[in-house]
């Protein structure tokens, strides 16, 4: 265990910008699994089943490690750090860093990178002119919540010029990845490209879009349904550089669209990609753009698995740096965090209604600029009634050894009251699970189940039937077959439940 866990946390609470009178989001610094002075690259993935997983290199000498802990809600520590993987001649940088997804049951992915051997002559063509002879992706796998590791092994093996890989675990346990990828450059070709794959499995990798940016990050969200959401900085004609959005539907890929058009024309790569959260079907997006030569962040939402975006809100004033992170709550308030000019990282929170509200910084005042891309991961989410959502961030400093790692703390309940000026605050009840429409097919007693015919619950269930287990209450006054009804679904213990089950009332005839 590291010593400084120990050590007391420091507790930075600032009051909300309407006034010092409304309730407060609260940010305790808690200490970081290293204080190693070649550590960095961090970043967090939470599993499906509660458990936050933070990574980092650590580089001593010739040889880079990575290296990951587990934190102790209970304790609110991290474990003692524990190695991946490690080698010489990788590839550190301080855009492009290691990834983690992680499943349920202590199952988990780790990604890292690898310089490429420099050629023997000249290369004929402007090759990995960015990056040298560039470098290459690879992977590491647990089953067993990280005591041992897989063998490192390529992601793929038609590339060798692999960079800002994204992973994702999807719901049938699979694992995808998408990355920009060179492989075209050595042919001649201008364009980064975006390429996927089903880590695994036996098909060819699928190119998702023929021109992204160069250097800026990719970013991958899972659904219920099986499905995903990527998102990336297209590179179209004229160098626009907008954000893009592609669902992946467990086999292929839909085409791509622009997620907002912001018309930001630039013949470089920012290196500042976007960042995605969902909860069920539902999607949270962020990004930084500097069209109209004014740097901003934006955000938006999308209620259906990403097929439509609202308009983006503007989430800062002054000018940023950008490198966001996002979360979702389930009640629909969005947390951004984002760096500001001056390197400060700070956290702003959208209520439930799509407006810009809380502003807090996680960094403390007095310390150096955040440099690298900070990360959030959801420790606890807002499930109506009093307790508190709570979220992790890491990030590093400029002039300041190791990794830095803070718990912020956000009173959802009450900070709808006070925007709301009523006690009004969601009970878990209200919150509980995801609506949906359909009609009764068939009432099965014997198995407690109902059979029903329903809409698409993006990003959840396709429209189609399903039976679902009910309560002897739902059961009881089901009514007849044909009845049309609103209801909530919620998977427990693996299986679906259907509750709150409203009875549309039928037609006269």
């Amino acid at each position: 265990m590291n010593p400084l866990v120990g050590l007391a946390c420091l507790l930075l609470s600032l009051p909300l910008a309407r006034g010092a009178d409304g309730p407060v989001i609260s940010v305790a610094e808690i200490p970081a699994p290293t204080q190693a002075a070649g550590a960095s690259g961090p970043s967090l993935t939470m599993s499906p089943d509660g458990v936050a997983w933070l990574t980092w290199l650590e580089k001593t000498g010739a040889t880079t490690t990575l290296r990951f802990s587990t934190f102790d809600p209970a304790a609110k520590a991290w474990t003692a750090p524990r190695p991946i993987a490690g080698g010489p001649d990788w590839f550190v940088n301080w855009a492009d860093f290691p990834a983690l997804t992680a499943g349920p049951n202590g199952h988990a992915t780790a990604v890292w990178f690898v310089n490429n051997p420099a050629p023997a002559a000249p290369a004929a063509t402007a090759g990995h002119d960015h990056h040298g002879p560039g470098y290459r992706a690879f992977l590491s796998q647990t089953r067993d919540a990280g005591r041992t590791w897989s063998p490192p092994a390529p992601l793929t093996r038609e590339s060798d010029s692999v960079e800002f890989v994204s992973l994702a675990t999807l719901a049938d346990g699979r694992v995808l990845a998408a990355w920009l990828d060179g492989r075209g450059r050595q042919t001649g070709g201008k364009e980064q490209q975006l390429f996927a794959r089903i880590l695994g499995a036996r098909d060819p990798d699928t190119l998702v879009d023929a021109s992204v940016c160069d250097c800026c990050q990719t970013a991958l969200t899972a659904f219920p349904d099986g499905t995903a959401l990527l998102s990336y900085r297209a590179r179209r004609a004229g160098e626009l550089r907008d954000i893009h959005v592609t669902r992946f539907r467990g086999a292929a890929w839909d085409e791509p669209r622009s997620l907002n058009s912001d018309d930001w024309r630039i013949a470089g790569c920012p290196v500042n990609g976007p960042q995605l959260a969902s909860d069920g079907g539902r999607v949270a997006a962020a990004w930084f753009t500097a069209a109209d030569s004014d740097p901003r962040v934006l955000a938006s939402f999308s209620s259906d698995a990403g097929g439509r975006f609202l308009m983006p809100l503007r989430l800062t004033e002054k000018k940023v740096l950008g490198r966001v992170s996002t979360l979702l709550l389930h009640d629909g308030a969005i947390l951004v965090s984002f760096v500001d000019e001056e390197g400060a990282l700070t956290l702003r929170r959208v209520t439930p209604e799509f407006a810009a509200a809380q502003t807090v910084r996680l960094s403390p005042p007095a310390a150096g600029r955040s440099k690298g891309f900070p990360r959030l991961a959801l420790l606890r989410d807002y499930v109506g009634g009093k307790e508190p959502a709570q979220l992790l961030a890491t990030f590093t400093l400029e002039g300041t050894p190791g990794l830095k790692t803070v718990l912020v703390t956000v009173p959802e309940s009450e900070l709808l009251e006070f925007e709301k000026n009523c006690d009004c605050a969601p009970t878990a009840e209200q919150l509980q699970g995801f609506p949906i429409r359909g009609s009764i097919l068939s009432v099965e007693h014997a198995a407690g189940t109902l059979r029903v015919n329903h809409y698409e619950v993006p990003g959840i269930f396709a429209q189609g039937t399903r039976e679902f287990i009910v309560s002897a209450e739902t059961l009881a006054r089901a009514g007849e077959p044909g009845r049309q009804f609103l209801g909530r679904v919620e998977k427990r213990q693996g299986v679906w439940w259907l509750f709150d089950v409203r009875m549309i009332a039928s037609a006269p005839k």
